[in-house]
């Protein structure tokens, strides 16, 4: 058997890795465009601020790394350009010596992630404006923000503020645009209010509720123009937009691309043609909570996908059931995490949300380092089940966050988050663990 696999991070290594500890009689050949593989997409902030200061620590695996692991062809600077879904073969490009092949392929896994948006805005094309995606541009901005004072960041999302993080951390003076009224977009404002302020008060200049009218400069942007006449000096700019799915080479070959924009896969991450599989940021997956297709580019996500594609092209037997989209993220002394569905996410999926706000502790308050978080809980009245949740603290947010997440996944109900039997200890927790009184409150509030 012949396993092909399109694209080297995330997804790609991880179905390269388990195919090949599946069948360990199967050929695997992984083609990458790009010089390096099996990074830490995740990591490149902190890379950047210089947190991680070498290179190689975000680098998981060097291709020849991985070959001697795993036994796997890595063909890095090789391009593949079409999928002959008919032949099973792909044609692919040696971006070395610009020469061309062909592959044949007994199974196909795709793994082409995602690409920055990039708006036609006027001026993009001057220099030092640059999106965040692969290692290649962390080495780039690394390089462009060498003696530099300003920058700007368009877009307030996750990579968006802990870029804002790692330009401060280099001493550097940094803006923040968002066209929303608010940071953090898909979170609530009664959590993101408090790292709003503490961004503020670490010195970033946060422009909200304004877009980018446009870019100025001679050959270097200097300026960025908002919608409502702001000008705001700058010497480079990080392009924090978003990404899409990269599906070109599957929608040219055919290959089913669903509703969310991603190629539409079911749980064994099979796609509508027999024999091709596809998994990461460009493939879709469902929300458990209400049976939706959903895409969500994460690395957790990617992780999980790459290492069902790989065991069934492999022959095994897997399944990746879905996600609740859960995410954290860390904003200078600031954690902010969210799990499941939000008060409007559950009304537009037929639950009846109750909303219960709490404020809970790290640990004891007699303990040194005693912090608050907030904890935002999403209950359906009918079932009394936990559905969603998003929390904002200093310390131990991801305790909480997941032990929440895995509350959603065993369907459990508000007066069971009390019964769960979680650690307890002064340097550690509470008594009564701040998940424990989101239940007790949301349990007597759907009493009355």
């Amino acid at each position: 058997m012949k396993i092909v696999i399109i694209g080297g991070v995330a997804a790609g290594t991880s179905a390269a890795a388990k195919a090949s500890r599946t069948n360990s009689e199967a050929e695997i050949v992984l083609f990458e465009k790009d010089k390096d593989i099996s990074y830490a997409g995740c990591g490149l902030p902190y890379y950047i601020s210089e947190v991680t200061p070498k290179r190689s620590r975000v680098v998981m695996n060097t291709p020849q790394d991985f070959e001697d692991k795993y036994g796997v062809d890595v063909k890095t600077e090789h391009e593949v350009l079409k999928i002959d879904k008919e032949n099973k073969t792909i044609t692919y490009k040696n971006l070395q010596n610009d020469q061309k092949g062909t592959c044949q392929y007994d199974r196909l896994i795709i793994t082409t992630g995602a690409k920055p948006i990039v708006p036609p805005i006027d001026g993009i094309q001057l220099e030092n404006i640059h999106p965040l995606r692969s290692i290649q541009d962390a080495d780039l901005i690394k390089e462009k923000i060498k003696g530099k004072k300003r920058v700007s960041i368009i877009g307030a999302g996750l990579i968006g503020l802990e870029m804002a993080e790692s330009f401060s951390e280099l001493g550097l003076e940094v803006t923040v645009l968002e066209l929303q009224d608010k940071i953090l977009p898909p979170f609530d404002q009664s959590i993101t209010k408090y790292v709003d302020q503490h961004l503020r008060d670490k010195g970033v200049n946060l422009i909200l509720g304004d877009g980018v009218h446009s870019f100025k400069g001679e050959k270097k942007v200097q300026k960025v123009m908002t919608s409502s006449g702001k000008k705001i000096d700058t010497d480079f700019v990080l392009l924090s937009l978003g990404v899409k799915p990269e599906v070109s080479l599957a929608k040219e070959a055919k290959i089913s691309i669903g509703s969310t924009g991603a190629i539409e896969v079911n749980e064994r991450m099979e796609t509508n043609i027999d024999d091709i599989y596809a998994a990461g940021d460009c493939a879709e997956t469902i929300n458990v909570l209400t049976d939706q297709r959903v895409w969500v580019p994460m690395g957790s996500t990617a992780n999980k996908q790459g290492r069902v594609a790989g065991d069934n092209a492999a022959g095994g037997i897997s399944c990746h059931l879905g996600v609740f989209q859960t995410a954290i993220t860390k904003i200078f002394d600031f954690t902010v995490a969210m799990t499941g569905l939000n008060e409007k996410q559950a009304k537009n999926n037929g639950y009846d949300p109750l909303v219960v706000m709490i404020t809970g502790s790290n640990h004891a308050s007699y303990f040194p380092n005693f912090k608050k978080m907030k904890i935002r809980g999403v209950f359906d009245k009918n079932t009394h089940r936990i559905i969603g949740a998003q929390i904002e603290g200093e310390d131990r947010v991801d305790k909480r966050i997941d032990v929440i997440s895995t509350a959603i996944y065993s369907e459990l109900k508000a007066e069971d988050l009390f019964q769960i039997d979680l650690a307890y200890a002064p340097p550690h927790s509470t008594p009564k663990d701040p998940v424990a009184v989101l239940g007790m409150v949301a349990e007597k509030k759907m009493k009355k």
